[in-house]
C-alpha cells in the first residue's frame, strides 16, 4: 500500500492517524468538513509533500471518489458522536451516510477499508468485551442510544457488503481514546471536560455516582492500532477491540487529574449531577472494558502508554492551548 485516504482527518484521531502515516513513509489524502475537527490539528502536516487535504463532506460520494483516486485503502474515522443536548437525527444521517459513502468509494477504487467504530455499541453488556459478545442496546426513547445503534448499522452494512461484495473492511472498536489534540468541549470525554473545569477554577461534572468503569486508551496507541490494522490484510472481514490495559472509575479518574493539575485530590472539585437531570431520558453505559487478546493475536497490537503517562502529556497540552490563546489576545 502507498496512498491512503483518511476521512475525519482534521479531527482527534483523524490527525493522530495522518501523523502516524506520514511517518511510516505513506502518501496521505486527508479529508474533513471541520465541523469537529480543525486545520490547526495538521500544523505541521500541510506542508508535508506526501499530504494533501480537502475541506468538503465524505458523504459526498463524488467528491469523495474523486480525491480518494489512486488510493490504496480508506481509514474511515468521520463520525458524530452521542447526542446528548439534541441532534439525534444528525448523528444517524452523518454515521450511516459517510459510512454508505466511504463503502461504495472503497468497493469502486478495490480499495482495503478501515472503519472505526466504537465500544459504545456493547451497551450494557457483562464485561468484559469481547468481539463476539451480546450487544445490550438501551430503549430508542432514550437519545443517547443514537450513536451506538448507528455504528451498530455500519458494523452490518459493512460485513453484508463484505459477504456479498467483496468489500475488505476491518472494524475496530474504540475504548475511550484521550490525549492531545482533543475537542475542548463535552465532545471530548471526561479527561477533556475535567481538566478545562479545573483549569477555569470550576468543579468537575459527575454524572451518577461516579462509580461507572471505563479503559482509557491514549490517542497515539489508538493511532498505532488503527495503522497496524491497515498493514494486517489478515485482519479483513474481522471486528477488533482497541482498547487500553487499565480500567478506572469516573471518580479515580476525577481524582488522578485533580492531581495532574497541581491540586490535591481530596477533597475533590466535583459536583454530582443525577441522571434524571439529564437531557433525553439519559441512560449511562455501567462499565466498559474490553478484551483485547484478539487484537494482540490479529495486530500485535497492545496499548503502550500508561494512564499516568497519558494524564501528564494531556495536561500539559491543554495549558499549552491556553497559553497560546492568552499570548494571541495580548
Amino acid at each position: 500500500m502507498r496512498r491512503i485516504g483518511v476521512t475525519g482527518a482534521a479531527g482527534f484521531v483523524g490527525s493522530h492517524v495522518c501523523e502516524r502515516l506520514l511517518a511510516d513513509r505513506y502518501e496521505v489524502i486527508g479529508v474533513d468538513d471541520l465541523s469537529y475537527g480543525s486545520v490547526s490539528n495538521l500544523a505541521g502536516l500541510l506542508e508535508h509533500p506526501e499530504f494533501r487535504f480537502e475541506a468538503f463532506d465524505c458523504a459526498r460520494t463524488r467528491e469523495l471518489r474523486r480525491a480518494f483516486e489512486g488510493c490504496d485503502a480508506i481509514v474511515h474515522l468521520a463520525a458524530k458522536k452521542i447526542p446528548r443536548f439534541g441532534g439525534t437525527l444528525a448523528t444517524l444521517d452523518v454515521n450511516t451516510a459517510g459510512m454508505e459513502a466511504a463503502c461504495a468509494v472503497a468497493m469502486s477504487l478495490d480499495a482495503d477499508l478501515i472503519f472505526t467504530s466504537t465500544s459504545d455499541v456493547y451497551g450494557n453488556a457483562t464485561p468484559p468485551f469481547a468481539e463476539d459478545s451480546e450487544l445490550v442496546i438501551g430503549p430508542p426513547t432514550t437519545k443517547r442510544w443514537a450513536y451506538a445503534v448507528s455504528k451498530m448499522y455500519d458494523e452490518h452494512y459493512a460485513l453484508a457488503l463484505a459477504d456479498e461484495r467483496g468489500l475488505r473492511v476491518t472494524i475496530l472498536r474504540l475504548f475511550n481514546a484521550y490525549g492531545p489534540k482533543n475537542h475542548l468541549s463535552w465532545w471530548g470525554g471526561p479527561v477533556v471536560t475535567f481538566i478545562e473545569s479545573l483549569l477555569d477554577g470550576e468543579a468537575m461534572e459527575i454524572h451518577g455516582d461516579g462509580r461507572q468503569t471505563r479503559t482509557f486508551t491514549h490517542v497515539r496507541d489508538t493511532a498505532r492500532g488503527i495503522v497496524e490494522a491497515l498493514q494486517r490484510p489478515e485482519s479483513r472481514g474481522e471486528v477488533v477491540n482497541l482498547g487500553g490495559t487499565e480500567t478506572v472509575t469516573i471518580l479515580e479518574l476525577a481524582e488522578r487529574i485533580q492531581a495532574e493539575v497541581g491540586l490535591t485530590p481530596q477533597p475533590l472539585h466535583a459536583r454530582f449531577v443525577p441522571y434524571e437531570s439529564l437531557p433525553g431520558k439519559y441512560q449511562d453505559v455501567r462499565h466498559r472494558v474490553p478484551e483485547t487478546s484478539k487484537a494482540k493475536r490479529l495486530l500485535d497490537f497492545e496499548a503502550e502508554v500508561t494512564l499516568d503517562e497519558g494524564l501528564a502529556e494531556t495536561v500539559a497540552w491543554h495549558r499549552d492551548v491556553r497559553a497560546l490563546g492568552e499570548a494571541a489576545e495580548a
